[in-house]
Order: structure tokens, then C-alpha cells, then sequence
């Protein structure tokens, strides 16, 4: 029985990872915004919002979803997902000619809509079956979240020479839905003692949960500390990653070289979230969370630099080095919502802790509406808020780190005290 579980678990997480590196795709607009800004040039100014615009639809969303695995099931959500997902890429390819609108709502409402959905679902699906591993198992299917862009992104961005934009959509949308129904019918829940059939012991096989674990996330301070500090680290990150490929082009490199930074920054979004859960995995959430915080403000910091004198070595190194920072967000928000907070709500709080890429947006938004584009004139100044940013990130992670040892303490007691008496 240990070994079969093992090995459909195994097959769940490879299943899971390939789905989303297609679903990844979202993060690619730095590449799709090229050959639509050529198509339609009226658009030039808004693109970079429709970025943002998609990444506050994905959070939001994710709670939509959450509602229809507790309610209904996690199939459903997948279902919803993909006919969000391909509709979304499909209207964007057939009405982006109507006028900008047309992104905002189809690219960054329906299709951001249906990646967030699914990425819950996927992730509240196969998380359970990795109570042992649970910052390895995030780490790993978002790691072909993350290298999606290198992945598909770069193949896209080659299609693009060879055929028109909206047919690669087009076709983006037909391989995501397919995905999404496979995943849909293949993929089942964990069994509720799936931590005693992989022969646990300790923490990693208790299923008593206590009031300090069962406590409401939106009710509990740690919580908003922790937003403090995910709201700003994913800024920094936001900010480099929706505009990659047109800040190399104003710093001077080609647009072949700005393509393939894409894919670095891609690529090292992807293995951070690996390296990220690993380190959880073995040290805990507060280490990632300073490590994260430290190499925002460095490379916020080089960033600015890079645009005041123009140093293009500068700029890369930041850009990938920045992606590290970024991809630890969504790892530890989903091991922070699974150790934290009680298995049954597990949709519901990956979720709500999820929406600090939508507040992360909107400061975004704000930064860019009062001080200008992170690719112009005004570069040096936005980066510099930013590191700033990152600044009170590390400072939120101290204020973190003493609120959360108490709370695992608290957890840790209540456990223990359960296993004791029997009770909960």
C-alpha cells in the first residue's frame, strides 16, 4: 500500500507540474506584448497594466475557485477553469482589434480568471498527498509555473516570426484546455489518512488540529504581517517580470537577447521555487522570508542604478536574482496556509493568502500612475521605491518571526496535549 501511494503520488505531482508549466503562461505578456504593441501601436502605453490587471484577476479568482472545491469539487473548478482559460486566449486572439478593452477583459480577466482557478485546484488537489514534503511538493509543480515562460515562452515568441499572434493564442488555448480536462478526470483527492498509510510519525502524521491551527486566517495578526511582507517581496518581482523584454530593449540589448531574458528571469522563477521549498523544508518559513526580503532590496537597488548609468551587466544580474525573491512568495504561501491553518480550509486560506499578488498589483498600478513607467525616464525613482519596498519587507519578517514561533508553539502544545487525552 506505502508503495503504491508513493508511486500515484509521484505521477500526481509530474501530472500537476506539466499542467501548470502550461498554464504559466500568463506570466509570458513581456513576450505577447511585443508582436500586439507592433499590431495595434494606439495600445503602446496600456500594455504593461494589462499585466497587472491579469494578476489581480488570478487571486481574485482563486477564491471564486476555492468556493467551488468546498462547495462542489475540485473537478468542477477545473472544468470552470479551462473554459475560462480557453476563452479568454481565444476572444483576446478574435476582438483585440475592438480596442485595448478587449485585453484587459479577455486576457486579463477571463484568462488570468482561469489560471487562478486552476492553480488552486491543482495545487489544493495534490498537496494533501505530500504531507511529509509539503515545501518540496509547492516548490516543484510551481517550479514549471515559473519556468513557463522559458518553456513556452520562448516557443512562442518563435512562432511569432512564422505566424500571426492570434493563431498562436489559438492555439495556447486549445493545449491548456486539453490539459485541464485530462487533469480534471485523472487526478483524485488524498484519502483523509494519508499521512498514517505513508507510515508518518509525529506531526507529519497527526490530524488533530487544535483552536490555535483551526483559527480563521483573516482573523489571526500573523496573518497580516505576513501580507506585509508577500505584498512587497511580489512587487519588486511583479514589476521586473511584467516588463523584462521592453526594459532590456531601453537599456540597449536586441530583441532576440531581451527574449531570452525573459526566459532566464523564466527559468530561475521556476528553480527558486524548488530551492525555496527545499530550504522550508529544512529550516522553515522565516529564513526563506529574510532571504527573499534581502535580495529585493539589492536588487531594487541595482535596478535603479542600472537605468540612472545605463548599466545593461547590472540589469540582468538584478532581473534574474529578483525572480529568486519572487518565486519564494508563492511556495511559502502555500506551505504557510498548509502548516498554519487547518487541513480541511486548505483551498479557502491558499486563496486568501494568494490575494497578496492582487495587493501587490495595485501598489504596482499606484507606483506607475504617480511616479511613471519602470522602463522610462522615471526608471531610477520607481526602483528606487521598490527597494524601499523590499526595505520594510525584511522589517515586517522580524515582527513575523516572533508572533509565528509563538503561534507554533501554541500548535505544537495543542497537539500534543490531543494525542494525550484524545480530545478535538
Amino acid at each position: 500500500m506505502n508503495a503504491a501511494i508513493r508511486t500515484q503520488r509521484a505521477f500526481y505531482l509530474i501530472f500537476a507540474t506539466a499542467t501548470l508549466l502550461i498554464l504559466g503562461l500568463i506570466y509570458a505578456w513581456s513576450i505577447f506584448a511585443s508582436p500586439i504593441g507592433a499590431a495595434y501601436p494606439d495600445y503602446g502605453p496600456l500594455l504593461s497594466q494589462v499585466f497587472q490587471v491579469s494578476m489581480f484577476a488570478f487571486c481574485v479568482s482563486a477564491l471564486f475557485g476555492a468556493q467551488i472545491i468546498k462547495k462542489v469539487s475540485a473537478r468542477l473548478a477545473i472544468l470552470v477553469a479551462a473554459f475560462l482559460l480557453g476563452a479568454g486566449f481565444v476572444l483576446t486572439a478574435f476582438a483585440s482589434g475592438s480596442g485595448v478593452w478587449a485585453l484587459f477583459l479577455f486576457y486579463g480577466i477571463f484568462a488570468a480568471s482561469g489560471c487562478g482557478i486552476a492553480y488552486n485546484a491543482i495545487i489544493a488537489l495534490v498537496n494533501p498527498w505530500f504531507p511529509d514534503k509539503i515545501g518540496l511538493c509547492s516548490g516543484v509543480q510551481m517550479m514549471g509555473f515559473g519556468i513557463s515562460s522559458l518553456v513556452f515562452g520562448s516557443l512562442a515568441n518563435a512562432m511569432f516570426s512564422v505566424m500571426d499572434w492570434s493563431l498562436v493564442f489559438v492555439i495556447i488555448a486549445v493545449a491548456g484546455v486539453i490539459a485541464l480536462l485530462l487533469f480534471a478526470f485523472l487526478v483524485r483527492p488524498a484519502p483523509a489518512d494519508i499521512a498514517a498509510r505513508l507510515g508518518l510519525k509525529g506531526a507529519a502524521a497527526n490530524t488533530r488540529e487544535g483552536p490555535t491551527k483551526s483559527q480563521s486566517m483573516l482573523s489571526s495578526k500573523v496573518f497580516w504581517v505576513y501580507s506585509i511582507w508577500a505584498t512587497f517581496v511580489l512587487s519588486c518581482g511583479l514589476t521586473v517580470i511584467g516588463t523584462a523584454k521592453q526594459g532590456a530593449e531601453a537599456l540597449g540589448f536586441d530583441p532576440g537577447f531581451a527574449a531570452l531574458l525573459v526566459g532566464l528571469v523564466s527559468t530561475m522563477n521556476g528553480v527558486g521555487r524548488v530551492i525555496n521549498g527545499a530550504i522550508f523544508d529544512r529550516l522553515g518559513l522565516v529564513p526563506v522570508m529574510m532571504l527573499s526580503a534581502v535580495l529585493a532590496i539589492m536588487t531594487m537597488t541595482c535596478m535603479a542604478f542600472s537605468f540612472a548609468d545605463n548599466l545593461q551587466i547590472i540589469y540582468v544580474v538584478a532581473a534574474i536574482l529578483v525572480a529568486m525573491s519572487y518565486g519564494s512568495v508563492p511556495v511559502m504561501a502555500s506551505a504557510y496556509a498548509r502548516q498554519r491553518y487547518s487541513a480541511a480550509d486548505f483551498a479557502k486560506n491558499l486563496g486568501i493568502v494568494n490575494c497578496n499578488i492582487a495587493s501587490a498589483a495595485v501598489v504596482n498600478i499606484a507606483i506607475v500612475l504617480i511616479l511613471g513607467s519602470p522602463v522610462g525616464a522615471r526608471a531610477p525613482v520607481v526602483y528606487g521605491i521598490l527597494a524601499a519596498l523590499g526595505l520594510a519587507a525584511l522589517g515586517a519578517t522580524f515582527v513575523f518571526k516572533k508572533m509565528y514561533a509563538g503561534d507554533l508553539a501554541r500548535i505544537t502544545e495543542e497537539e500534543s496535549h490531543a494525542s494525550s487525552q484524545g480530545e478535538f
